[in-house]
């Protein structure tokens, strides 16, 4: 059970990490492309793709760090590339070419922040692992409260015929003889 909960951890870090850092790349390597700021329309499809990136990798316990990492910067590199082509959607024709200037700062902002994006996230989802591993390592097996309240009713009171009638007895002190 433990180690399903810390997949699906490893799998969120994962996830969300990758679907903020293909649009954050994306706008900050078309900005130093002179490329400048990116239309409503093509934001919205560079979150999209981020989050679509996002639905690509996996969690690194299921594979060895390498491999993880190696996906991990495939999938964004792939991510990167669309996005530059969705950073151009509404832009006006005469903007949508990148400054000879400014191919090279684009061009090596991809290039760094790819691998090192992910290193970063391979790294955040293994560091969740190990801590909620030692966590549940230090807390030992789950308690199980028993159940301590027992079903109790409620009986309504009821008046005893024989009070009612008078009998059941001499009231008063005893007499002496």
């Amino acid at each position: 059970m433990g180690t399903a909960a810390s997949d699906r951890a490893d799998d969120a870090v994962t996830r969300v990490a990758s679907a903020v850092v293909v649009p954050v790349v994306a706008v900050a390597a078309h900005g130093m492309g002179a490329g400048g700021l990116p239309t409503t329309g093509g934001m919205l499809l560079t979150v999209g793709i981020g989050a679509l990136a996002a639905l690509g990798l996996r969690s690194p316990r299921r594979r060895s760090v390498r491999g993880a990492t190696l996906s991990a910067a495939g999938v964004l590199s792939a991510a990167q590339v669309v996005a530059h082509l969705a950073m151009s959607v509404g832009a006006a024709p005469a903007s949508m070419h990148v400054h000879h200037g400014g191919l090279l700062p684009m061009a090596l902002t991809h290039a760094v922040a790819i691998p090192v994006s992910a290193v970063l996230i391979v790294a955040a989802a293994g560091l969740l692992a190990a801590l909620t591993s030692t966590i549940r390592t230090l807390a030992g097996p789950p308690i199980v409260a028993a159940s301590v309240a027992s079903r109790v009713e409620w009986v309504a009171p009821t008046l005893r015929t024989v009070a009612l009638a008078g009998g059941g007895g001499m009231r008063g002190p005893p007499v002496r003889v």
